[in-house]
């Protein structure tokens, strides 16, 4: 049951994410099929990198409370978005079909697909309980999404504008994420579970008017490449 609860969750936030942006271009299916492979790898590396923090820190941070904050967002955080964000870098950005301002939050968002499908495993496996994996789906695998599209509007910008948005597409995920975490990995976390779902809600907002601009612009970008 966990793991059924797992994957209708990433594909139902899928789904509601392509119906949101999709756009004249209509990717091909196979450039997002790469990108959910790249996610389930950036989940294997985050998942070693994550070990060597906490195998080399994590007594030392869990003994400091003070230290939670670099374990938010460093240890989590920076480690789980840089390992989303380098696929952008080292190979997406090279695509001559990335042409569109939703192109990149597509890929970005295809990655934190692949990127859910390990995570959500995971979760499904430890957890006993499907109640805790329902809850999930409604937190943390949207936010992931949520962070994703960020990402890629910010890095589209990067490609298309050839801009400074290059690190913002990278520094404004981690910082929003590292939000989310410093949250709820307080030893008082259950009283501060609504500033979580305040940054959450933060993050749907916003990113909902990112789509929204990303298919206008879009519009007017297919118009001018037509009259080219």
């Amino acid at each position: 049951m966990n793991y059924l609860i797992a994957g209708i969750s990433v594909a139902v936030y899928s789904v509601l994410i392509y119906l949101l942006i999709k756009s004249f271009s209509r990717r091909p299916a196979l450039p997002l099929i790469i990108c959910i492979a790249f996610g389930v790898v950036s989940a294997m590396i985050a998942l070693g990198l994550e070990f060597a923090w906490n195998h080399f820190l994590g007594d030392f941070i869990s003994s400091h409370p003070s230290l939670i904050f670099f374990e938010s967002f460093i240890g989590v955080s920076l480690i789980e978005e840089g390992a989303k964000w380098m696929w952008l870098v080292l190979v997406i950005y090279k695509w001559p079909g990335f042409k569109l301002y939703t192109d990149g939050i597509l890929y970005t968002c295809a990655i934190a697909a692949g990127f859910n499908i390990v995570e959500g495993s995971i979760y499904a496996f430890a957890e006993t309980e499907p109640y805790y994996m329902i809850i999930r789906s409604f937190t943390a695998v949207p936010v992931h999404f949520l962070f994703a599209i960020v990402m890629g509007f910010l890095f589209s910008r990067y490609k298309i504008e050839n801009n400074s948005f290059f690190w913002f597409s990278l520094l404004i995920p981690v910082v929003l994420h590292g939000l989310y975490d410093f949250f709820i990995l307080q030893q008082y976390h259950d009283l501060l579970m609504g500033a979580a779902i305040l940054v959450l809600v933060g993050c749907l907002s916003l990113s909902i008017w990112i789509c929204r601009t990303a298919v206008r612009a879009d519009k007017l970008r297919v118009i001018n490449i037509d009259l080219d």
